[in-house]
């Protein structure tokens, strides 16, 4: 008798632990204070071109909403490289004024075929209060070679 004694401790404490245990998730509702919503994707185009969509909705309305850089990267064997990057200089579409949402498609003709390519977006958003931004990097994906371009005709 005198031995199940520290078995049945043993599993009231073990039945105890798991109970306590319970993981408990904490997800913000919003991106920041400031942007609620944002999103950025990259896609191959029938030409081989890339396209690059990114998207941000505010928590209201925006004095400036958009990107304030959108970089198209390519992997190389030292990691990624930035290719070529979107700014408002030469691509003003990517920011608009006063309002409450934003988006935008730019085309990218890459440099090499055959390798891996991908999006990073840096989201930025103004009000009176002051801004927010975010990073979003797209999924990868592999361009393709000339040769299976050529052979598709």
């Amino acid at each position: 008798m005198k031995k199940k004694q520290p078995v049945r401790i043993l599993l009231v404490l073990l039945c105890m632990t798991m109970l306590c245990s319970i993981p408990v998730y904490a997800a913000e509702t919003r991106a920041s204070d400031r942007i609620y919503r944002s999103a950025v994707s990259l896609s191959p185009k029938s030409n081989g071109d890339l396209s690059v969509y990114f998207s941000v909705q505010g928590t209201g309305k925006m004095e400036v909403i958009g990107a304030s850089s959108v970089e198209i990267q390519r992997n190389t064997i030292f990691g990624w490289v930035t290719e070529y990057t979107f700014t408002t200089n030469n691509a003003p579409e990517i920011q608009a004024k006063d309002k409450f949402q934003h988006s935008a498609t730019l085309t990218y003709t890459p440099l090499f075929t055959g390798v891996e390519y991908r999006t990073v977006a840096m989201i930025y958003v103004k009000d009176a209060a002051g801004t927010s931004t975010q990073q979003l990097t797209s999924r990868t994906m592999q361009t393709e070679n000339q040769n299976q371009i050529l052979n598709s005709f």
